[in-house]
């Protein structure tokens, strides 16, 4: 029941987008124990993103909703995974990711004509 958005100015290669969505994958089982059969993974591009006053062309936002609550050790973990892999896979410098998570209450999230 994740969800994983990643917006960014530049358009993204298919083969990249593979990697990043397995990266994002593992990371959401190993760091906060959700499995892929319930994440959705969007890639967000082409959007104009501003910071420090400037356009931002090698950098990112990545949200994160998930059901449940993480410890905040899970949450640096994932803020620290998340900056590595678009570091590594997308050259973007680690100063220029914000990373947002949001934790949602089960009755907050529906799915297949209920909630969790």
């Amino acid at each position: 029941m994740p969800i994983v958005n990643l917006i960014t100015k530049e358009k993204i290669a298919s083969e990249k987008k593979e990697i990043l969505k397995k990266e994002f994958a593992d990371m959401m089982y190993e760091v906060a124990v959700k499995s892929e059969n319930w994440l959705m993974v969007r890639f967000t591009e082409g959007e104009d993103i501003f910071f420090r006053g400037k356009p931002l062309d090698d950098g990112a936002i990545m949200e994160i909703q998930l059901v449940g609550k993480l410890q905040n050790s899970q949450k640096e973990e994932i803020s620290k995974r998340v900056c590595d892999v678009l570091n590594k896979v997308l050259n973007y410098r680690k100063d220029n990711i914000y990373i947002v998570i949001q934790e949602i209450e089960g009755q907050n999230w529906g799915y297949n004509g209920s909630t969790f």
